[in-house]
């Protein structure tokens, strides 16, 4: 005779949700000509009860060693690129666009950088 396969029963646990949500407590600085925005940075991720504490390990890890910022920058950069949103440039592509007159780069923590091609 067959045993009947039993459903499994659901956990409390599984049913809930962990969001993480970054804000500065900081202003700009009004003397500044042009201070870099303080972006708010969000994760919203779902997982299994088992890998949720396995991800929460690695904020924690992020939140001791002060790297929080930088972690959550990096999982919304997989995401982009999982997600094919960001795709990859080629070097050469990198190049021709900084080499056009007058290009205007923004780059992280740097204010303005112009890039000027003189022939």
């Amino acid at each position: 005779m067959a045993k009947k396969t039993e459903r499994p029963t659901q956990h409390p646990d599984d049913l809930m949700a962990v969001s993480i949500c970054l804000t500065f407590q900081a202003k700009r600085n009004p003397e500044d000509d042009d201070p870099p925005p303080l972006h708010g940075i969000a994760i919203e991720e779902t997982f299994a009860a088992a890998d949720a504490a396995d991800y929460l390990e690695k904020v924690i890890g992020a939140i001791r060693e002060r790297r929080l910022y930088g972690f959550m920058l990096q999982e919304q950069a997989e995401c982009a690129v999982g997600a094919g949103q960001w795709i990859k440039k080629t070097i050469e592509e990198v190049v021709a666009e900084a080499t056009t007159e007058n290009a205007a780069v923004r780059l992280p923590n740097v204010q303005r950088i112009k890039v000027r091609h003189d022939d």
